[in-house]
C-alpha cells in the first residue's frame, strides 16, 4: 500500500466514493508500556488520602494475621536446626505477599482507584459539623443516656417491688439490703 503514515496501519480502509475507491488510514493501536514495571501507581495524585487510609489498614490486618500465624508456627516442627527459620520465614513470606497483594489492590485496580477517587471527592463536600455543634451534641446525648438509665433503673425498683410483694420473688433479708448489696455478715 502506498503512502503508508509513521503511526498508520498499513491496512487501509477503501471507501467508495462516487464510483472512486480513496484509501482511509486507521491508527495503530499500540499497548501501552507501563513504566516502574511491578511498583507503578495509577492515577498517583487522586484519591491519596483515601488509598493511604485504607492502605494502611489493610497492612495491620495483614500484620495482625502474619502475628497469628507466627504464633501458630509453634506446632510445626521440622527438624530443630531449622525450626526458628521456618517459624519466622512463613510469616514474613505470608506478610509480604500480602502487602504486595494490598499494593495491587489499592494502588493498581482500576475500579478501585476510582471508587477511592470517587470517595474521597464526595468526602470533599461533605458539610462538616463545627467543634461547638459536636460538644452541643455529644452532651445532649451523654444526658439522654444518663436520664434513660435513672428512669429504668427506677422502673426496675418498681417491678422488684411489685414482684416481691405479689410473692414471686422470694427475698430472705430486707429489699433495700438485698438491692443495695447490704446483708448478714
Amino acid at each position: 500500500m502506498a503512502n503508508a503514515i509513521e503511526g498508520q496501519s498499513e491496512s487501509v480502509e477503501q471507501q467508495k466514493t462516487g464510483g472512486a475507491s480513496v484509501a482511509v488510514p486507521r491508527p495503530i493501536e499500540r499497548e501501552r508500556k507501563t513504566a516502574g514495571g511491578l511498583f507503578r501507581v495509577r492515577k498517583p495524585g487522586q484519591g491519596t488520602h483515601v488509598r493511604w487510609g485504607t492502605a494502611f489498614g489493610a497492612g495491620a490486618l495483614a500484620l495482625a494475621g502474619a502475628h497469628f500465624v507466627w504464633e501458630q508456627m509453634d506446632v510445626v516442627s521440622i527438624s530443630e536446626q531449622y525450626d526458628f527459620l521456618i517459624r519466622t520465614m512463613v510469616p514474613v513470606v505470608l506478610l509480604v505477599a500480602a502487602l504486595y497483594g494490598i499494593f495491587v489492590l489499592v494502588g493498581r485496580n482500576e475500579k478501585v482507584i476510582e471508587f477511592m477517587t470517587a470517595t474521597e471527592g464526595e468526602m470533599k463536600k461533605v458539610n462538616w459539623s463545627t467543634r461547638r455543634e459536636v460538644w452541643g451534641a455529644t452532651k445532649v446525648v451523654i444526658v439522654t443516656v444518663l436520664a434513660l438509665a435513672f428512669i429504668l433503673a427506677i422502673v426496675d425498683l418498681a417491678f422488684i417491688v411489685l414482684f416481691w410483694a405479689l410473692g414471686v420473688l422470694r427475698m430472705p433479708m430486707s429489699l433495700l439490703q438485698t438491692i443495695f448489696g447490704g446483708g448478714e455478715s
